[in-house]
């Protein structure tokens, strides 16, 4: 990851970007917050999220040192992109998703690209 982060910021793009890290597995971690049910199936059962994991957020907007405490998913990614760029959301879950808007101070003076470091 720090050498695609590192790219980003030799190639000039800092400016103009953002990157999410984030992670597809929970790593085995208790968490104390049960995942919400999120819509019901139609046989019953509900579809409902697994558990919580971090996610990074980069950027010259970033609010630094921001916990957010919306409910935000991996479609949440998807929704950004949507946002960002004036796109149709492609089912109802990235429809109802939250873009992750709340990260980000726009009117804040842009922030420095992180130090690079070599690999």
């Amino acid at each position: 990851m720090r050498d695609q982060v590192n790219a980003i910021i030799k190639g000039g793009l800092w400016a103009n970007s953002v990157i999410f890290i984030t992670w597809d597995d929970w790593g085995g971690w208790f968490d104390h917050v049960d995942p919400p049910n999120v819509e019901p199936w139609t046989d019953g059962t509900q579809f409902r999220y697994g558990s919580r994991v971090g996610c990074l957020v980069l950027s010259p907007y970033a609010k630094r040192g921001y916990i957010s405490k919306a409910l935000h998913s991996h479609v949440s990614l998807l929704k950004f992109c949507e946002t960002t760029f004036g796109l149709s959301a492609l089912t109802k879950r990235d429809a109802a998703a939250d873009d992750m808007s709340d990260c980000f101070d726009f009117q804040q003076p842009p922030a420095p690209p992180p130090a690079s470091h070599p690999a």
